[in-house]
């Protein structure tokens, strides 16, 4: 899996009822930790607002942060599918702002060859 998004904040996320999900209101970092699976996550290097959401990622034995100059693109990549659009993964981006995002199918049924083939990353 891979997160992109230029801003990063340890947001509150929902996760769907399923078995072995004891609470379904969680932040970002505490739901990546349940993963079990490496998480590849997109930043902009230099951007302090992005710190306290990479502090608590860094803490997780499966998160790999990258740092990439000029970093504009928004998507989150899994093998089957990509949500991709504006949304930055922090509280505007996913609650209060105005944004178009869509979920499509990852046509490289690969995260690393999305990546490299979309994004240049």
């Amino acid at each position: 899996m891979a997160i992109c998004s230029p801003w990063l904040s340890d947001v509150d996320v929902r996760l769907p009822l399923a078995p072995g999900v004891d609470d379904r209101r969680t932040k970002l970092a505490a739901a990546i930790s349940e993963f079990d699976t490496t998480v590849d996550v997109y930043v902009l290097p230099d951007e302090s607002s992005n710190e306290y959401a990479l502090d608590r990622l860094s803490e997780i034995k499966n998160v790999k942060v990258t740092k990439v100059p000029n970093l504009h693109a928004k998507a989150i990549v899994t093998s089957g599918y990509v949500y991709v659009g504006s949304a930055n993964i922090t509280r505007g981006g996913l609650l209060t702002n105005l944004e178009l995002c869509k979920l499509v199918e990852n046509q490289y049924r690969d995260v690393d060859g999305y990546l490299q083939e979309e994004m240049n990353l």
